[in-house]
Parts: C-alpha cells; sequence; structure tokens
C-alpha cells in the first residue's frame, strides 16, 4: 500500500486590530470574514474537541475538530472535505502583535499533494482578505 505525499500551505496578512479581536472575528460565524460565515454552519463550538460541520454550496461539507483554543495567540483545528480527501488535514494559526495591528499566520498542513490540496492556499488567502477588509471597512 502506498502512502499518499502531503503538503502544506502558508498564508500570513496583517490585519489592523488586536489579536484579540481578529481572534474573535475568525472564530465568530456571524462575522463575513471567516470560513464559518461562507456556507450554512450545521454545527458550530469553538471548544477543545468539539466538532464543526460547514456545508459550503457546490463546494461540499466541510469538517474537522478544534484543537486548540489559546485566545488572541493561537487556533488548531483539523479540516476535512472532498479537497482533501477525506483526510484529516491541520490548520494551526498564529496571531501575534504587529506594528500594523496582528499578523496572522495560517499553516494548513497534511494536504494531499494534488489540485484540491494546493488549491487551499488560494482558498485560505481569500479568507484573510476577507477578514483584512472586515478590520480596515473596505467591506
Amino acid at each position: 500500500m502506498s502512502q499518499t505525499k502531503t503538503l502544506s500551505v502558508d498564508v500570513k496578512r496583517v490585519i489592523a486590530g488586536s489579536p484579540a479581536k481578529v481572534f474573535e472575528a475568525w472564530l465568530d460565524p456571524k462575522q463575513p470574514c471567516n470560513p464559518w460565515n461562507y456556507g450554512k454552519t450545521a454545527a458550530f463550538e469553538a471548544k477543545v474537541g468539539r466538532v464543526f460541520c460547514i456545508l459550503m454550496g457546490s463546494a461540499g461539507a466541510h469538517f474537522g475538530r478544534f484543537l486548540k483554543l489559546a485566545k488572541g495567540r493561537q487556533l488548531q483545528y483539523t479540516w476535512m472535505s472532498r479537497y482533501t480527501r477525506g483526510m484529516e488535514s491541520t490548520v494551526t494559526m498564529q496571531f501575534k502583535k504587529h506594528a500594523a495591528g496582528t499578523l496572522v499566520t495560517l499553516r494548513h498542513s497534511g494536504l494531499p499533494n494534488d489540485e484540491g490540496g494546493r488549491g487551499h492556499e488560494g482558498g485560505w488567502g481569500q479568507f484573510l482578505e476577507m477578514l483584512e477588509a472586515h478590520f480596515s471597512g473596505k467591506k
């Protein structure tokens, strides 16, 4: 049985808000600047060990579970969808104070090394652009 090759994608963005506020906005499904607001959130409770499910229209169901929540500093959760070929991948986000607000670093690891896996870099980039726009007032 051959092992599937995996890859990681990294996306960074400076957001004009405090680490605590940016962290909160990312986890608020009522805010239009995160994946939880992108589709119909069928299950969502931001607590370690809790699962989530987002129904994203033609992109299908995306689901996972929260692994770490350090308010204003770090967030980690698993991520599974047809684009991960059902493999459990891991999203780790760091929120660090920056002169212009918060440096958000998102690393998505354990993705399949194929078109679906590589497409996550652009997807996460779009979500971080929406987060940046939310805090800059350019919604």
